[in-house]
């Protein structure tokens, strides 16, 4: 139903365009107006129960493994937030080659329109390590404040030496706050 929809707007916009009577920057307005609605229409449809899923998911990871980490919490909608989560091989990593975390956001590119936080490393032989990722409902000084804490609480409060990130104001408070002592740098 909804292809048929989108190559019948498409279609319009074709002819309308063929057809001399509309100007390329108002096709190129519909025709991000499409895809939006698309995008709207496609996020109505995601179900509440993907989160139960992700969630019952880690829930399991933790079962068959004990030092397997996450921690989640839920807005007040009860709808699920911001997600933690950190593999025993990325809390063992981090223990050996934690002194030093490099992090950055993607900008909502997922179905769900959550920020991905992955948090790295490096170890002896260059290689980046992976020592957890995050979902994240926004950019705010208390959701960087949430994810680090709850790093740090994942990490069995191993302080790290070095913090490398964007400029993001946010984050920088954020850091402030839970690492104060460590040496926090620009990428470039």
């Amino acid at each position: 139903m909804q292809c048929e929809v989108l190559a019948w707007e498409l279609a319009k916009l074709w002819i309308t365009w063929c057809n001399n009577q509309v100007d390329i920057t108002m096709l190129a307005s519909q025709k991000k107006n499409l895809y939006n609605h698309v995008d709207v229409d496609r996020r109505v449809h995601l179900r509440d129960g993907d989160a139960e899923g992700a969630l019952a998911y880690l829930c399991g990871k933790s079962e068959m493994d004990p030092s397997f980490y996450y921690k989640y919490n839920v807005d007040e909608d009860n709808r699920l937030a911001n997600l933690f989560w950190a593999y025993s091989t990325s809390k063992l990593d981090y223990s050996c080659f934690g002194d030093v975390l490099a992090f950055d956001t993607t900008y909502r590119t997922n179905a769900y329109k959550k920020l991905l936080v992955i948090l790295v490393g490096i170890n002896h032989h260059h290689q980046t390590i992976v020592f957890g990722c995050a979902l994240l409902v926004d950019e705010s000084v208390s959701t960087y404040t949430w994810v680090l804490e709850t790093f740090l609480d994942a990490m069995n409060n191993k302080k790290l030496l070095f913090i490398i990130t964007d400029e993001d104001k946010a984050m920088r408070k954020a850091i402030k706050r839970i690492f104060p002592d460590s040496c926090h740098r620009l990428c470039a």
